[in-house]
């Protein structure tokens, strides 16, 4: 489930400013960096790289030695780009970039990992500040989206699945029931959020 059979980097690298941008500067990229057939898992010329266990993912870093270094001034004196603005790199996608090292694996089960992190990391600001400390995360796992698109967005999705998955089944043991955990788990959830509504409506009406 998403491993790689060697360390890849994600192509944030030195150029990671222009790689978070979308629209047309984005298919750009992407055309230019599927423009020939990868070395590494032998996509063809036009298709996305995949992983070893056949999920797409980011261009190999063979792929992106063989198509050269990325024409962004010529396409601005063509007029196809505007010029160069400075992002800041959101702080998931470091997690990510941090995760892919830490275990040497795809950017779907990165993200997944770095999504986690994120909970993890907050855990005293979802108990005392609640609606707050999720609308972070939100917009933080907002952000991830927009640059990894619809489809490595499904694919962080599935492997998040996967992980709870596997985590219930190890929870509840080789006699257990995981989906019952599950059911359950889901329950406790809604029935305390729900007894945190009420407390906080009560203090509202005073």
């Amino acid at each position: 489930m998403g491993v790689e059979n060697g360390s890849q980097s994600i192509p944030w690298g030195g150029e990671w400013r222009r790689h978070l941008r979308s629209g047309p500067e984005m298919d750009l990229v992407r055309s230019w960096m599927r423009r020939v057939e990868c070395p590494t898992c032998e996509a063809a010329a036009g298709r996305a790289c995949r992983t070893a266990g056949g999920r797409p993912t980011s261009e190999h870093r063979a792929r992106r030695d063989a198509v050269g270094r990325i024409p962004y001034a010529k396409w601005q004196e063509e007029g196809l780009i505007p010029e160069q603005r400075t992002y800041t790199i959101p702080a998931v996608l470091k997690e990510s970039v941090t995760a892919r090292a830490d275990f040497n694996v795809d950017t779907a089960l990165a993200d997944g990992v770095a999504v986690v992190r994120m909970f993890l990391a907050d855990r005293l600001g979802l108990l005392l500040q609640g609606e707050e400390a999720m609308d972070r995360i939100d917009e933080a796992v907002r952000q991830l989206i927009e640059v990894r698109g619809p489809v490595g967005t499904a694919d962080m999705v599935t492997v998040l699945a996967s992980l709870v998955t596997a985590l219930l089944s190890a929870s509840a043991g080789p006699d257990g029931d995981p989906e019952a955990l599950f059911d359950m788990v889901i329950r406790a959830q809604v029935d305390t959020a729900r007894t945190i509504q009420k407390i906080q409506r009560e203090r509202a009406e005073g």
